[in-house]
């Protein structure tokens, strides 16, 4: 008994494919911020190597205005907060490369991953979310000791490779400081460009391990025991009779409402024992008989008892009870190669009401 407790509580089961759906459906999906960050890095990198320079040209040029004009601008008088803006905006709108390809690269990777939901559960308020037992759980457990890991290890790395790379350029960079304006401004930005593409590489290796070991722990994290896989196909399979139960209730009740229709039929064209096809028709002109009842096997047992039970003529002809029962749902008139068939039907119908009349 106790191993089977044991085994059954025991999380060694991968998740199925219903239990990934749940877990996505309350916002649990792997995801991985230094990977993000590390996209947004590398897409910088882009924006500055294609619209760095132009981007440079075009701030610094407005820039350049508004300091050179700086006395004769009439920012103080009327529409003078305007043509501030109007300076300003100037200013910003050649660095928008830099800001919104980054900002697409994240949104790009967050949907590479699948890590974009939309779930209620998350914007719920929760008393986990304050409890200091959960937080130092949080904190202090695997996944508290591995977020403290990679920040140690992504701050020691950027550290390291900035130290060396200062070291090395730390007797041009000192040189720089005698240079020209143009050519200091040049060396800086080669230093930034230098500094930031230390950071993307090593962003994009902690990213590309965190990212693996977001999966790994989430996998982990909804892995399931015995008694939730036994009670997980329970569940599905009672939603399954439940189902079927449903679709036998709604299928039974078309099948009462279509027998109520057959009283109102003019004559039920059968095939002795299999196919029963009950008619109706308007006699109005341009019309054709329209099927109000069709069945096979026990559904055409009770049409035809239904139909002998309100006194409707019951017409064998197998071949064209068949060819009925194959073309023409309910509600929809007959076809036309059908006609001849149906109306020899219609007259023995109409026989059997007169003569059932003459016997009164």
């Amino acid at each position: 008994m106790s191993e089977d407790g044991e085994g059954s509580g025991e999380k060694s089961f991968a998740a199925t494919p219903q239990r990934l759906a749940e877990a996505r459906a309350k916002g649990d999906v792997p995801k991985s911020t230094d990977a993000t960050a590390a996209a947004s890095y590398l897409a910088l990198l882009a924006a500055i190597a294609l619209a760095g320079a132009a981007a440079a040209r075009g701030a610094g040029s407005a820039l350049m205005t508004f300091l050179a004009e700086a006395d004769r601008l009439p920012l103080l008088a009327p529409g003078g907060p305007g043509l501030a803006a109007g300076l300003v905006g100037a200013a910003i709108l050649p660095l928008a490369p830099l800001v919104l390809g980054p900002m697409a690269a994240v949104a790009l990777c967050l949907v590479a991953q699948r890590a974009v939901t939309v779930s209620g559960e998350k914007l719920a308020p929760k008393a986990s979310r304050v409890s200091p037992v959960a937080n130092a759980r949080n904190k202090f457990g695997v996944d508290g000791l591995v977020e403290f890991g990679k920040a140690a290890l992504k701050l020691a790395a950027i550290a390291v490779a900035l130290f060396l790379y200062l070291s090395r350029e730390a007797d041009r960079i000192v040189g720089a400081a005698a240079a020209d304006p143009g050519v200091l401004g040049g060396l800086m930005a080669g230093t930034l460009v230098a500094l930031l593409t230390i950071t993307a590489l090593i962003a994009t290796v902690i990213g590309a391990a965190d990212l693996l070991w977001q999966r790994i722990s989430h996998a982990r994290k909804l892995r399931m025991s015995l008694q939730e896989m036994k009670e997980e196909h329970r569940k599905s399979e009672g939603d399954g009779h439940a189902k079927a139960e449903r679709r036998r209730r709604g299928q039974e009740i078309a099948l009462n409402q279509m027998l109520l229709d057959v009283p109102t039929a003019d004559v039920v064209i059968v095939n002795p024992t299999h196919y029963a096809v009950a008619l109706r028709w308007s006699r109005a002109k341009g019309s054709a008989p329209t099927c109000v009842a069709k069945g096979t096997d026990v559904v055409a047992a009770r049409i035809r008892a239904v139909a002998e039970t309100a006194g409707i003529p019951v017409h064998g002809d197998p071949a064209t009870a068949r060819a009925l029962h194959a073309t023409v749902e309910i509600g929809q008139e007959i076809r036309p190669e059908h006609y001849r068939a149906v109306a020899a039907a219609v007259r023995f119908a109409d026989r059997m009401r007169q003569a059932a009349r003459a016997r009164l």
